[in-house]
């Protein structure tokens, strides 16, 4: 198993258990709203996707002939993406966001940027990887 396969293996793991932790704040929540914070939602159930994501995406890294640099930055992409985009929800829902697109808040607005971004070149390198083969 070759380092950004690693990568990607830990950032999905540790998804799955931020998700997870993430799990028993919106139960504590639940017990006391209905509708708890859609951000504390986001918190739980993103990382969970995600981490599901990438693990899958160990699979088409092995299967996508790109050097070993570019496996390295897309794996890494991928693990930036989702540790800002989880922070990013993190945030929204501790500070009480309750839309940030009419709230826009400027900490949750950068966190989000970058977490976007960094997709964006994952998602760029492993299309690019995948037509190639």
């Amino acid at each position: 198993m070759n380092l950004p396969e690693k990568i990607l293996i830990l950032t999905g793991v540790l998804n799955l258990a931020y998700g997870s932790l993430t799990g028993f704040a919106y139960a504590f929540a639940r017990m006391k709203a209905e509708f708890p914070s859609r951000y504390l939602q986001a918190a739980h159930i993103g990382p969970l996707m995600q981490g599901a994501m990438i693990l899958g995406l160990v699979f088409a890294f092995q299967l996508a002939p790109l050097s070993e640099t570019t496996a390295l930055i897309g794996a890494i992409s991928f693990a930036v993406s989702s540790g800002f985009i989880a922070l990013k929800d993190t945030v929204d829902w501790l500070q009480g966001i309750k839309d940030e697109f009419k709230e826009n808040p400027p900490l949750g607005k950068v966190l989000g940027g970058i977490g976007v971004t960094a997709n964006l070149v994952g998602i760029a390198i492993i299309v690019y990887g995948v037509l190639v083969a």
